[in-house]
């Protein structure tokens, strides 16, 4: 599981577009940012599904 999320988000920072203002070459910010992002997705599926087990 470490060694995907890792592997992915490595990916994605390689992947960056050149011009985009939210593109970070400091891989230290682009990890912390990245981290950031995964947490908000993780804390809105798990919203999610618990919003609707009580339905």
């Amino acid at each position: 599981m470490k060694l995907k999320l890792i592997t992915r988000s490595t990916w994605q920072y390689l992947n960056q577009r050149i011009c985009d203002q939210q593109s970070t070459w400091s891989f230290r910010r682009f990890w912390y940012l990245y981290r950031i992002q995964l947490l908000k997705k993780c804390w809105q599926q798990e919203y999610s599904h618990q919003s609707n087990h009580f339905q």
